[in-house]
């Protein structure tokens, strides 16, 4: 189809074009990642960074490196929770617009703290004050014995903590979709991402409850790649797919114009 532009919520280029598997060496690179989005017709997509020298990432030129490279990508900064408690939430949320970020990713799983850590809902309301938005990684399962600390309840009770600001909950909740689906529709300035998840689990039976939720749901929602994970090609082969028979209006805001919509209102 390809008729329809996508604004990807996650992808990862990174200036070394490695990222966190051997399998991806020297094939993460912004060119190939353009040449990629121009392929499947993704209009925008956000550039994230993943943790510090993960991919050459570094926060103090992420952003200005994107930036030079294209303006179809839009730089999202590693939330570094260490440095946030040395200067402070506030100033370190300044610190990171200054560079040229238009939001920040917290990760729980990759810097090893939970979603009960108290520092959280400040940097989230910081962010909110600035124009950030916030990315907030819904992937805990790990070997850790202290990732369940990051479930369903953990989250929902940060969401309580910083009702009105802007989330986007990134692959939304995995495999308790649903259950995230059902958070969110209670939280106005939440969207439910589901970068990764739409692609990883192809076959099972989140299949439905992807339908189910592209028809039912359509205004609360945004969907990505997760690049290199999976590529623009393949969001864009899932999409249709899963779109298939879908109003227009439903598949244009679940394709670009809710994320689009999401960062131009504050």
């Amino acid at each position: 189809m390809n008729s329809v532009a996508i604004f990807d919520s996650l992808t990862h280029p990174m200036p070394n074009a490695d990222w966190l598997h051997e399998r991806y060496r020297g094939k993460n690179s912004i060119t190939a990642l353009m040449a990629q989005m121009r392929t499947a017709n993704i209009c925008k997509a956000f550039a994230v960074g993943l943790g510090e020298n993960i991919g050459g990432y570094n926060e103090a030129t992420y952003a200005q490196w994107v930036r030079t490279n294209t303006p179809d990508l839009l730089p999202i900064a590693f939330c570094n929770l260490q440095m946030a408690i040395g200067m402070g939430a506030d100033a370190y949320v300044q610190y990171l617009k200054a560079f040229g970020y238009v939001g920040l990713k917290i990760h729980p799983r990759i810097a090893r703290f939970t979603l009960a850590h108290p520092l959280l809902p400040q940097i989230i309301q910081c962010a909110h004050q600035h124009q950030l938005v916030v990315m907030l990684c819904t992937y805990y399962w790990s070997a850790d014995e202290n990732c369940y600390e990051s479930d369903i309840r953990a989250l929902h009770a940060l969401l309580c903590a910083v009702d009105g600001c802007k989330v986007i909950l990134l692959h939304g909740g995995v495999i308790k979709l649903l259950e995230v689906a059902e958070i969110v529709r209670y939280f106005p300035k939440v969207l439910l991402d589901l970068s990764f998840t739409l692609c990883k689990f192809a076959g099972s039976s989140l299949d439905l409850d992807i339908r189910y939720l592209f028809t039912q749901f359509d205004q609360r929602i945004c969907i990505g790649s997760d690049s290199p994970e999976f590529t623009p090609m393949e969001l864009r082969t899932r999409f249709d797919s899963l779109s298939s028979g879908l109003i227009d209006a439903k598949v244009a805001r679940i394709a670009a114009g809710n994320l689009h919509q999401f960062m131009e209102q504050w």
